[in-house]
C-alpha cells in the first residue's frame, strides 16, 4: 500500500479544526461577526477556522435539493449550490471581510480552511452561461444533474480544470487561505486534486487537502487527510444509548485497517450536515455530559479532531443549514451571548484543555493507538496512546450506568478527570464519567 502524505503540525498537532457555518455561528450570520469572535476562540486553544461555503450561491427558485426542499425555510439559497466560485455571497459579505477573517486568524496562529464544492454547480452559474461545455449533458442535450438535483461539472474539458486551478489558486496565494475541504472529493476526478494540490502547494508548501470522502487509499495519492464518518455516526449512536461502545470500536478498527502507513483522518461528532439532518444533536441526545465524555475521546484518539460552532458553548439550538437570518423557518441560532452560563463555561474550560494537551502532545498526535479491553468493554472506551515511552490512557464510560473496570499500568499522572475515582487499577466512573492518565 502506498505511504501517505505526512499531514503538516498545524493540521494534526495544534488546537482542534473549528467548523464554521456563518449562518448558524451567530444571528449576524456574517463573516464579520465571525471575525469578532476569533479572540476568543483563539483563547479557547483551536488551530484551524474551517469556513462552510461563503461563496457566491444560487438563488433559482428550481433544481432544489431534496433536503433543500424538505427543510420547509422557503431559502432558495443552499451554500453547496454555488453560483460563482470568485465571489462571496452578500449574504455573508464581502471578499474584502473574508481577507480581513484570514489576516487576523493568522494574526492569532490560526490556519484557515475553505471548502471547495467541485462536483457540482448551481444551475444558474455565471461560468455556465460563458462555458456551457463546462458541464456535462446528457444524450439529449439537457444538463445532466447530481443526486442533489445540481449540474455535474465536466472534467472531460481541460478548460474546466484551469478555471477550477485558478480558482485553488487565487484562495491560496491571494486571500492567503492555508488549505481545502473537497466536498465529496472521492467523486471528483483524482487526478485533478493531484494537479491542484501540486500547483498550491508550490505557492504554500504546507497546504493540504482534506477529502470529504471514505478512499483511504487516496491519502498519499492527492489527499493528505480524510474524514471518518463511521466515527460520528457511532459516537451518535453509543451516546444516545442505541449502541454499546463495540460499536465506536469496530468503526475505528476497520477504517484503521484501510489506512496507509502514516495516513490522517480528521474526526468529529457535529457538522453542518448532522445538525441539519439527524433528529437531535448530539449534545441533546447525550447531554451535556455525554458530550463532553465524546468530546474527550474525539479529542484523545488518533486522528485531527474538529468541533463544530457551537459546540464550545454546549449549544443545544435546533439548526439547519439551510435556514439564514432572512429565511429561518423552525430553526435556531447559536446564541452567542450564552457564554457565561454554567454548561457554557465547563466546556469552554474542557475544550481549553483538551486543545493545550493536542498542542503540547507529540505522543497524540503521531503515537500508536491501542484499545484495551475491561470488564465493561460494552460501555466503558479504553485505550491507549504510547510514543517514545510515554503512554497516554484515555478511559471513559459512554454509558449511563455507574461502572467499575480494571485497567493495570494506567499511569499515575492525572491529566483529566471528571467523574470517576480510583483504587489501584480499578476505576469507579459514574454516568459519562472518564480519566485521563499519563506515565510520566
Amino acid at each position: 500500500m502506498q505511504k501517505a502524505f505526512t499531514a503538516p503540525d498545524w493540521f494534526i498537532k495544534s488546537g482542534a479544526i473549528y467548523q464554521i457555518n456563518p449562518r448558524t455561528f451567530s444571528a449576524e450570520g456574517t463573516i464579520k461577526a465571525v471575525t469578532k469572535e476569533l479572540p476568543f476562540l483563539a483563547d479557547l486553544g483551536f488551530g484551524t477556522m474551517y469556513l462552510c461555503p461563503i461563496f457566491k450561491e444560487d438563488d433559482s427558485l428550481d433544481n432544489w435539493s431534496e433536503r433543500q426542499t424538505k427543510s420547509n425555510t422557503g431559502n432558495p439559497k443552499n451554500p453547496y449550490r454555488i453560483s460563482d466560485y470568485f465571489e462571496i455571497d452578500s449574504e455573508y459579505g464581502t471578499m474584502d471581510d473574508l481577507r480581513e477573517f484570514v489576516r487576523e486568524s493568522h494574526r492569532l496562529n490560526m490556519k484557515v480552511m475553505l471548502d471547495l464544492v467541485f462536483l457540482h454547480i448551481g444551475p444558474n452559474a455565471s461560468m455556465i452561461k460563458e462555458h456551457p461545455e463546462f458541464v456535462q449533458h446528457n444524450a439529449d442535450g439537457t444538463v445532466r444533474c447530481t443526486e442533489w438535483n445540481f449540474p455535474y461539472l465536466n472534467y472531460e474539458c481541460e478548460g474546466l480544470r484551469e478555471y477550477l486551478y485558478a480558482n485553488m489558486v487565487y484562495y491560496i496565494g491571494v486571500i492567503g487561505v492555508d488549505g481545502f475541504r473537497c466536498d465529496v472529493g472521492d467523486s471528483v476526478p483524482h487526478d485533478f486534486w493531484t494537479e491542484g494540490r501540486r500547483r498550491m502547494r508550490t505557492i504554500k508548501h504546507d497546504a493540504i487537502l482534506l477529502n470529504e470522502g471514505s478512499k483511504a487509499e487516496l491519502l498519499g495519492v492527492c489527499f493528505d487527510a480524510m474524514y471518518s464518518f463511521g466515527w460520528h455516526e457511532a459516537m451518535y449512536s453509543v451516546v444516545s444509548g442505541q449502541s454499546d461502545v463495540a460499536l465506536l470500536r469496530e468503526k475505528w478498527s476497520v477504517l484503521s485497517q484501510k489506512m496507509p502507513d502514516g495516513g490522517a483522518v480528521m474526526r468529529d461528532i457535529d457538522n453542518h450536515d448532522t445538525v441539519t439532518d439527524w433528529p437531535s444533536r448530539t449534545e441533546v441526545a447525550a447531554g451535556h455530559d455525554g458530550m463532553e465524555a465524546a468530546l474527550t475521546v474525539t479529542y484523545l484518539i488518533d486522528g485531527a479532531p474538529m468541533v463544530y460552532c457551537g459546540n464550545e458553548l454546549a449549544d443545544q439550538k435546533r439548526l439547519s443549514m439551510f435556514a439564514n437570518r432572512f429565511f429561518m423557518g423552525d430553526f435556531e441560532v447559536t446564541d452567542r451571548d450564552d457564554k457565561a452560563s454554567e454548561a457554557s463555561l465547563r466546556r469552554q474550560g474542557v475544550i481549553k484543555k483538551l486543545n493545550t494537551l493536542r498542542r503540547e502532545s507529540e505522543t497524540l498526535a503521531r503515537g500508536t493507538t491501542e484499545w484495551l479491553d475491561t470488564e465493561h468493554s460494552d460501555k466503558v472506551v479504553c485505550f491507549k496512546r504510547a510514543l517514545n515511552g510515554e503512554e497516554i490512557t484515555v478511559i471513559a464510560n459512554l454509558s449511563r450506568e455507574t461502572v467499575t473496570v480494571t485497567v493495570p499500568n494506567a499511569g499515575n499522572t492525572v491529566i483529566l478527570e471528571s467523574k470517576s475515582t480510583r483504587e489501584g487499577d480499578k476505576f469507579t466512573l459514574n454516568p459519562f464519567g472518564y480519566a485521563v492518565l499519563s506515565n510520566i
